[in-house]
């Protein structure tokens, strides 16, 4: 838009650069014209007696010629004699350079009375009946060519101003106004991807619909797919889990050494048959995130919950400082997930409270739970994100829990990181992307 409201601008300059030149080529040609004109008069009313005086037979048609510094004059002027002029000179004469011919008319700019800027037109003749070369000249003031090209130029300068500022509006409510379905299609995207929406409107213009029509059958293929790969998953988890409590069964009824193995594989089985099953059902609804979950009513039931179970822990949930409900843009199951893993793992290791704190910081959410237990090293932080690693064997767990968080918060294309809590302890933080409100 920008680069055709300059080209315009450009356009419209050497547009008018262009017509001020012709325009002012027209009136100095003209202008010569009429010098020519003048000057070819006085030389036909002009005649000479037998002393070599110069006179005229008839005075020349245009009064301002016997106007004193009118701007209007002529001159008859010889090597050897006092000028002929005319009235409107009074006591003064056109500058004259004999050295030059002028047997061919000369347009020449000199400065008359009162310093005025003349364009002279002059020419060498020799009267019949005189040998004597006389150089005839007419000068009229260039003020009248000057106003007449000022004032065509002030009317060009105005014309053309209101001529681009008339074409440059219309170019920006061109392009305004051809671009609102478009932005409409934003809005509307806007509020599917915030799960306000599940179709774009059926309003938009002619030529934008279609886009319209192909987005919301995409929208449609897409939430089938999503939906033939929970169903799938649902019916793989249900395969899966028959046969893994059927040997957690089999192994409660035949007490031994081998029943205890069975049990502990079958349990460890089950936990990872959900945690990938888990991974896929995210993997397949991230394509297209049309939910959101509030934040703030999920992490107080989970305090809640957490509190009843560790009845010797307290949980405190920092005041958040904005104003509107957070929202984390996905499903609530796996923000509950992914936050109950971080109360729970801050729980096991804290002395004696776990803090809660989140906020919202630019297109993420962040929370952070605190403890003020021992803490872990920096050199094996990064070893208790592995699949099923644990640093205390005598502590429970199945070392799946920050694994999981890894897993979902990365599919989400959020992160996990673990700090220093002042001035002891754990303070893990979560990054997960925002729903807008």
């Amino acid at each position: 838009m920008s680069f055709s409201a300059v080209w315009t601008l450009f356009a419209l300059m050497f547009g008018g650069y262009l017509l001020s030149l012709t325009f002012k080529e027209t009136i100095e040609n003209n202008f010569d014209e009429r010098l020519n004109g003048l000057l070819e008069n006085l030389i036909g009313f002009s005649s000479s007696n037998s002393n070599g005086q110069v006179s005229l037979y008839r005075t020349m048609a245009d009064p301002r010629f016997e106007q004193p510094y009118s701007g209007w004059y002529w001159q008859i002027s010889a090597r050897e004699n006092e000028p002929f002029r005319s009235r409107s000179l009074w006591d003064q004469t056109l500058e004259y350079d004999y050295k030059s011919s002028a047997f061919q008319t000369l347009y020449t700019i000199v400065t008359g009375p009162e310093d005025q800027q003349l364009r002279k037109v002059e020419r060498d003749i020799i009267i019949p009946g005189d040998e004597t070369i006389y150089r005839f000249s007419v000068a009229i003031d260039r003020t009248e060519i000057k106003e007449q090209l000022d004032r065509f130029d002030n009317i060009l300068i105005y014309s053309l101003s209101a001529l681009g500022f008339g074409l440059i509006t219309a170019s920006f409510l061109q392009v305004y106004l051809g671009l609102k379905p478009l932005r409409n299609i934003r809005r509307s995207l806007l509020k599917i991807r915030t799960g306000k929406d599940a179709h774009l409107p059926e309003d938009f213009p002619t030529e934008i619909q279609p886009l319209a029509d192909e987005m919301n059958a995409l929208l449609d293929h897409n939430n089938q797919v999503i939906e033939r790969s929970r169903t799938q998953v649902g019916n793989l988890a249900h395969a899966l889990k028959t046969p893994l409590a059927v040997l957690s069964t089999e192994s409660e009824l035949h007490k031994g050494q081998l029943s205890d193995v069975v049990a502990r594989q079958s349990d460890m089985m089950r936990r990872q048959v959900d945690h990938y099953l888990r991974r896929a059902r995210v993997a397949a609804s991230t394509k297209v995130i049309t939910s959101r979950t509030e934040i703030l009513p999920v992490l107080n039931d989970l305090c809640r919950v957490m509190g009843k179970i560790h009845k010797n822990k307290k949980f405190t949930m920092l005041p958040v400082k904005e104003q509107s409900p957070l929202f984390f843009r996905g499903e609530r199951q796996d923000f509950e997930e992914m936050v109950g893993n971080l109360i729970e793992n801050a729980a096991k290791w804290s002395t004696s409270k776990v803090t809660i704190a989140c906020q919202r910081d630019g297109d993420e959410i962040m929370v952070q739970v605190a403890d003020d237990g021992p803490g872990i090293g920096k050199e094996v932080r990064d070893t208790v994100f592995m699949r099923g690693e644990r640093l205390d064997e005598n502590t429970p767990g199945t070392g799946l829990g920050l694994s999981i968080v890894k897993d979902l918060s990365g599919l989400y294309g959020g992160e996990i990181s673990l700090l220093d809590n002042e001035p002891h302890g754990l303070l893990a933080r979560l990054s997960l992307p925002a729903a807008r409100v």
